[in-house]
């Protein structure tokens, strides 16, 4: 619900350059006119430490705060006087028993921003939302994050109350696998998250596991982005396996992670239980024909999907998969146009084809039996992939014409 216009004190975007006391301080009378703030818009200006101590001032004796608007201040500030400025914000904010949101993206304040600002998200038991997208965190800032998040639950605890923290945006941060155990052990502590989204963090396979095996603690979780980040198979067979914890799950990015042809797999059978499902992002995997017949059996019982981003993958977007994936999407009663872009699909090269198919008759003797006998009765040689397209064609006949479509 959108807040009172009343109740709102807004700079946002207007450029200004606040360095001292005396800068802010016709400002600072404005937000103190304001008698029941409830959301405070400081983003797209620029605030220097001794004009953040000055509003730090002010905003402690702001107990109906429940919204602090705070990214991309501190454009061109030094990083020591930055974290000077964060002590002072928060510290001011710590106390505050309404603030339920804050927002401090786009302010590359590292690691020492961090630093500064862990006693207040220690502190702070009622904070909702916290958004740290952009602040070239690193693997010590995303350790320091974690680790006063654990330090709130355990003030939660104290304090004989349920944790408050439901939505933690964290993208582009560099957080990398160094600090996935922290963040691991945080979520799993927490159990109280609803939206995860730390996209761009170069996590790695063993990062991912230890990420999503702390979130599967979070039942409740509804949103998960963790979009350009790698995981290849072992990393897709960890998040296959938090997947049945994750009951009312409704968005799911993994879009440019590198699943690969058998972690794509794991993961679309594995959503075939999660029909709470509205968008997926599946793009640039590397899924191949087989995970895009086993997409469309999954989207089967997916009835209430939005969006579905399959787009980078590496399956013809004119094959009968794709017909297929249509023709479930027909069965319930969802248009094409669920199905986004397949404008930039990859296909695989000739060496590749011919690696599967040496590797098919090394493993399949029938297989590649099939293959052989198939490749003489055509015209032009033809690959496994052709093959396996042809042999699912007549089950998209067959659910066209169940379907009238």
């Amino acid at each position: 619900m959108a807040t009172p216009a009343d109740r709102v004190y807004s700079l946002e975007g207007k450029g200004l350059k606040l360095t001292t006391a005396e800068d802010i301080a016709p400002y600072l009378e404005e937000i103190r006119a304001v008698g029941n703030l409830e959301e405070l818009r400081l983003n797209g200006n620029t605030i220097g430490a001794e004009a953040a101590q000055a509003l730090a001032s002010v905003l402690k004796d702001k107990p109906t705060l429940k919204v602090a608007t705070l990214h991309d201040i501190f454009t061109g500030r030094l990083k020591d006087e930055v974290k000077l400025s964060v002590e002072a914000i928060c510290s001011a904010l710590a106390d505050l028993p309404n603030l339920i949101e804050i927002n401090l993206s786009d302010n590359a304040f590292g690691p020492l921003g961090a630093a500064a600002m862990a006693d207040f998200l220690s502190k702070q038991t009622s904070l909702q939302v916290l958004k740290l997208n952009n602040n070239g965190l690193g693997i010590q800032g995303g350790q320091t994050i974690a680790k006063a998040l654990v330090a709130c639950h355990a003030e939660c605890d104290r304090l004989g109350m349920e944790p408050s923290l439901h939505t933690l945006i964290c993208g582009r941060n560099r957080l990398e696998n160094g600090s996935s155990p922290a963040f691991a052990n945080a979520f799993a502590s927490l159990k109280s998250l609803r939206e995860v989204r730390m996209p761009q963090n170069g996590i790695r396979p063993e990062g991912i596991a230890e990420l999503v095996g702390g979130l599967s603690h979070n039942t409740g979780l509804a949103i998960l982005d963790l979009q350009d980040n790698t995981f290849t198979e072992s990393g897709s067979k960890a998040l296959a396996a938090a997947l049945s914890s994750w009951g009312s799950l409704e968005v799911l990015n993994v879009g440019d992670c590198l699943l690969g042809s058998a972690g794509g797999r794991v993961v679309i059978e594995a959503l075939r239980d999660r029909a709470s499902l509205k968008n997926i992002n599946l793009q640039y995997n590397e899924i191949e024909l087989d995970g895009a017949i086993a997409l469309a059996e999954t989207l089967r019982s997916l009835k209430t999907l939005e969006s579905l981003e399959l787009n980078g993958n590496r399956f013809d977007s004119e094959s009968n998969a794709v017909e297929l994936i249509k023709a479930a999407l027909s069965e319930n009663d969802l248009d094409d146009d669920v199905l986004g872009s397949l404008s930039d699909m990859e296909e695989l090269t000739d060496d590749e084809d011919e690696d599967e198919e040496d590797e098919d008759e090394g493993e399949d003797g029938e297989t590649s039996a099939k293959i052989e006998s198939a490749a003489k009765e055509a015209s032009e040689p033809k690959t496994p992939s052709d093959i396996l397209d042809n042999d699912i064609a007549d089950l998209v006949s067959q659910m066209k014409k169940q379907l009238n479509v």
